[in-house]
């Protein structure tokens, strides 16, 4: 019986989403060591080890790719906030779940979110890249409408502003939230301004139930 040789094992085979992750995480370690000046298909080629072909047949430009990592936040970060959220009936506890989480994932990975912020700031010549800048805004934003919306529904709540205004509140109270917890070594700055803006914003945007009627 003629024996056959042993099987080397599985080729190197990725499908394209997987891929794809490799690649941004190649990228991601690529502007942490370098900076987004260093950021090219080559390098994160480089880091990945494979071919220069392979980043451009998976994103194309530079810019997609930048622009992938920009949406990998969206798409990581948010859920876990939002599950945060939606564990509270009122919403000042669903802000301050929310915000407390997300200054948590901060505080944990400070390095991955100093570089997406980077990312988004300078684009790719240090002047800006108000296209892909205006691009996040739009991501975070649909993002967080859909969640508040979600949030209103699932626990029979109304606004007292539209629903878009309350997302872009939130959305620069987290911002200048995060900004503020770079140079706030032990956070508690920090979390006593996040308690004081939640409170605001959550006041600002509750509506009173009528005892009457049960409802706003």
């Amino acid at each position: 019986m003629t024996q056959h040789s042993a099987d080397p094992g599985p080729r190197d085979y990725r499908t394209r989403a997987e891929r794809r992750e490799e690649l941004l995480d190649a990228a991601a370690l690529v502007v942490r060591d370098e900076g987004v000046a260093g950021l090219s298909t080559r390098a994160v080629a480089a880091r990945a080890g494979v071919a220069h072909g392979v980043v451009h047949y998976v994103f194309g430009a530079r810019r997609n790719l930048t622009e992938a990592l920009l949406e990998r936040q969206t798409r990581t970060v948010l859920p876990v906030v939002l599950r945060a959220a939606d564990e509270h009936d009122d919403l000042h506890g669903a802000l301050s779940g929310a915000v407390r989480t997300y200054l948590g994932m901060l505080r944990r990975e400070p390095e991955r979110f100093r570089m997406l912020e980077a990312l988004g700031a300078s684009g790719f010549d240090g002047r800006g890249d108000t296209e892909l800048l205006a691009g996040e805004r739009r991501r975070w934003h649909e993002a967080v409408v859909a969640g508040i919306e979600h949030w209103l529904a699932r626990h029979g709540q109304r606004t007292t502003v539209p629903v878009a205004v309350l997302a872009d509140a939130v959305i620069a109270l987290v911002d200048g939230l995060a900004r503020a917890a770079w140079g706030d070594p032990d956070g508690s700055a920090t979390d006593a301004a996040a308690a004081l803006l939640v409170d605001a914003v959550a006041r600002a945007a509750s509506s009173p139930v009528d005892p009457g009627t049960g409802g706003p």
